[in-house]
């Protein structure tokens, strides 16, 4: 099953070649770096990063567009100091950022990363420790400390050890749950079915998800559950709150997508996750960032986050900042490994080139 049966993903992978010599012309010809020199001081950046993984566990079963290798995420890091004056997070609450503590004549940049994976300790953190770089991960409190998974990556393991149990036997009868027909019904690579999958399922309550995950599991005779843990523990996070690099923020409690809850449940989540950073001594009090799970926010979602004693709040959706911007609508430019492989990508991707 590879490109020629997946239309779609030979469209993307054609379009990242294309983005590739594009961004090499104009890294080669100094544009893109001029470009860089000529953003106003009074504007911001933030870099949305997810995984940090090394080369040998890179595999179709983890989302593309969620991972940057750990080679690559180095050489950001050495572009980012060149390029920017990489500031903590908090700096954008106190109203420094694009103001006086930029000296160097460099446009701030705040890193960030998302869900409370494991490989952030192991893969990122060294390489911010080396290079005294600030940044901030923002957690779904319930799974910090568990062996549990998300829901995509119980997904993402149900296809891949489908794909590899020659034996396994089709259910021979369709499921009286249409969503389960249609994944069973998924053409192509893993990574293709993965992507297709998630797009499909996403807008669903958490709840309806498991069910079919449940479902798939009975019929495919698979486990989705892995002996390892995807997640970081609570004593790392304390162990990098203390090392004065590492901001921590909210991403709820069980990562649900807000938008898709009551007001009941929405508090909740803001509440239970906030309580549980404050509680395992993994914030300041006084200040805790909130991140909205997939991105999704409506004005009252805002509302609610900044009456739960959040201080700020970050979307997904792409571009810089203004020191006026809105500090419970903040946006950031996903980087990943696709799209950040090279100096040049990396570079045409912060500007907004693709």
């Amino acid at each position: 099953m590879g490109i020629s049966t997946n239309p779609l993903l030979f469209i993307v992978k054609a379009s990242i070649a294309i983005k590739t010599i594009l961004a090499f012309s104009l890294y080669r010809t100094g544009l893109s770096i001029r470009k860089l020199r000529q953003v106003s001081r009074h504007n911001f950046v933030i870099l949305m990063y997810h995984r940090i993984i090394p080369l040998n566990e890179v595999g179709e079963a983890v989302q593309a567009g969620i991972y940057v290798r750990q080679d690559t995420f180095e050489r950001h890091i050495r572009f980012l100091k060149s390029h920017f004056s990489i500031v903590p997070i908090s700096e954008l609450f106190s109203g420094k950022a694009g103001k006086s503590c930029v000296t160097d004549n460099k446009p701030p940049c705040v890193l960030t990363f998302d869900d409370g994976w494991y490989d952030f300790y192991a893969c990122a953190f060294p390489i911010l420790e080396t290079h005294q770089v600030p940044a901030t991960y923002f957690l779904p409190t319930d799974f910090i400390g568990t062996k549990d998974r998300f829901w995509t990556d119980k997904l993402g393991y149900l296809f891949a050890v489908r794909d590899n149990r020659v034996s396994l036997q089709k259910a021979n009868r369709s499921s009286a749950n249409c969503l389960v027909n249609q994944l069973e019904k998924l053409k192509g690579s893993i990574e293709s079915r993965l992507e297709q999958a998630i797009a499909m399922l996403k807008g669903y309550r958490n709840e309806e998800i498991n069910e079919i995950l449940s479902e798939l599991s009975v019929r495919w005779q698979l486990d989705p559950s892995k002996p390892d843990r995807a997640f970081l523990s609570w004593e790392e996070v304390r162990e990098m709150t203390q090392s004065g690099l590492i901001t921590f923020g909210s991403h709820t409690a069980s990562h649900k997508i807000l938008t898709t809850l009551t007001d009941d449940e929405i508090h909740d989540e803001l509440m239970r996750s906030r309580e549980r950073l404050i509680a395992e001594q993994a914030v300041d009090p006084s200040f805790i960032p909130f991140c909205y799970p997939n991105g999704n926010y409506n004005k009252e979602v805002v509302s609610m986050v900044r009456d739960a004693g959040y201080n700020l709040a970050v979307t997904t959706k792409k571009g810089w900042n203004h020191v006026e911007s809105d500090l419970f609508t903040l946006r950031r430019t996903g980087i990943h490994q696709d799209i950040s492989s090279t100096e040049a990508m990396f570079a045409c991707r912060i500007l907004n080139l693709f």
